[in-house]
């Protein structure tokens, strides 16, 4: 019997004593995934000035949200810079671009058009460079080409492990879609 109890106290002990662990074997910090409520594209030419279109999640639009329509002149050149932001507290709006831009080797941005004539250039600085040279796509140059309706795909992804370039409105492998938003677009 006193066995019996040695062995149950033992046994009570156990998970405790094996539950421990040294610092060594803490779980590695991951870096937690930003909340992107907006992702806005600015359109900028000698001709229009700028204009700047804004897509919002629809967990966080309110009654006067309108789908955003890009339009653009056949013809024209325009300097388009992407921006990424947290606007879940309004009172505490966040640009996760500068974000995007600190951890360039960890995002890409890829551009899908679809039914519009479109001629596309990444223009990034050196900001949106990553160590290997590869522009990310948050500056970008567009010529629009025919008149036409249709949209263009805007996705930004995380840790992809291919960013290609070739076309130049990008594709990635691997990783994870941070935020994928579609755009009406019209060239007029």
């Amino acid at each position: 019997m006193k066995h019996l109890k040695l062995l149950a106290l033992f046994l009570a002990i156990v998970p405790f004593i094996s539950s421990c662990s040294s610092d060594d074997d803490s779980p590695e910090i991951i870096n937690e995934e930003e909340v992107i409520t907006d992702v806005t594209l600015t359109f900028t030419n000698s001709t229009e000035g700028s204009v700047t279109y804004t897509y919002t999640d629809p967990q966080y639009r309110d009654d006067s949200y309108v789908a955003p329509v890009i339009s653009l002149t056949s013809g024209e050149t325009y300097e388009v810079e992407t921006n990424f932001y947290n606007n879940s507290d309004p009172e505490d709006p966040e640009l996760i671009t500068e974000e995007v831009e600190e951890e360039s080797d960890d995002h890409f941005l890829t551009y899908g058009f679809s039914d519009v004539d479109i001629e596309f250039t990444r223009t990034d600085g050196a900001n949106s460079t990553d160590s290997d040279g590869v522009q990310i796509g948050l500056s970008t140059e567009w010529v629009a080409g025919t008149t036409g309706t249709g949209s263009v795909l805007v996705s930004l992804v995380h840790q992809p492990t291919e960013k290609i370039t070739d076309p130049e409105e990008g594709a990635v492998v691997g990783g994870e879609t941070d935020a994928a938003v579609t755009f009406d677009l019209e060239i007029l």
